[in-house]
């Protein structure tokens, strides 16, 4: 039997209690044949819900139909707050996972980006390292150059002074020593450029 068969049946007890309530204030023979009939009737449908509930669970052979009511009504009604909680604990569970994955998706995106960062600022660190290394190979070179270039004027007033050679001569024999010379720097410079490159990116 459903849950609206047991309460409709109760409904139409009641009214049947109230009809015959009423009707036996009224004349003798009408009440004595109507009464019958709604007894009968009272009687049957008590019968057939008895029986239907019965059959339903033995348990409830002895109990009378008010209490089997009652207990039909807070079986639903347990019934009914048992699924509302579990559609709440249903909401709660999926608000939880989205939550999780927003945030698990926001902690890796944070994290790549910091990954990029630091990769850009150990980037840009190489490279000034590299551009200081440069910066004083250059300042060290050019400081060399300007010390062998006075030593070697130096050295050409002496051997100019006392040679036979002209003024000329002594001078393009002093810049091929100095295109030499800077040849030879640069290849040194390139040597080692690539050499600290090397340990620098290792």
């Amino acid at each position: 039997m459903g849950s609206g068969d047991w309460f409709k049946t109760i409904i139409s007890i009641k009214k049947v209690k109230d009809d015959s309530s009423k009707q036996a204030k009224g004349s003798s023979t009408s009440a004595k044949s109507n009464g019958f009939k709604w007894k009968n009737k009272l009687r049957k449908e008590s019968a057939s819900f008895a029986n239907g509930s019965n059959r339903a669970n033995p348990r409830f052979l002895d109990m009378p139909v008010e209490d089997l009511a009652a207990t039909r009504i807070q079986t639903a009604f347990r019934a009914y707050r048992a699924r509302k909680t579990l559609r709440c604990l249903k909401g709660t569970l999926r608000l939880q996972i989205i939550t999780q994955n927003y945030s698990f998706k926001k902690q890796a995106a944070t994290t790549l980006n910091y990954l990029h960062s630091w990769s850009q600022i150990q980037a840009q660190i190489r490279a000034r390292r590299i551009c200081m290394v440069t910066e004083g190979l250059l300042r060290q070179k050019k400081l060399e150059n300007q010390l062998k270039l006075e030593a070697k004027l130096h050295n050409l007033e002496v051997e100019w002074s006392g040679g036979s050679e002209t003024m000329e001569e002594a001078l393009a024999r002093i810049h091929q020593r100095e295109e030499a010379a800077v040849k030879r720097e640069r290849a040194m410079a390139y040597a080692f450029f690539s050499s600290v490159e090397g340990q620098l990116q290792s």
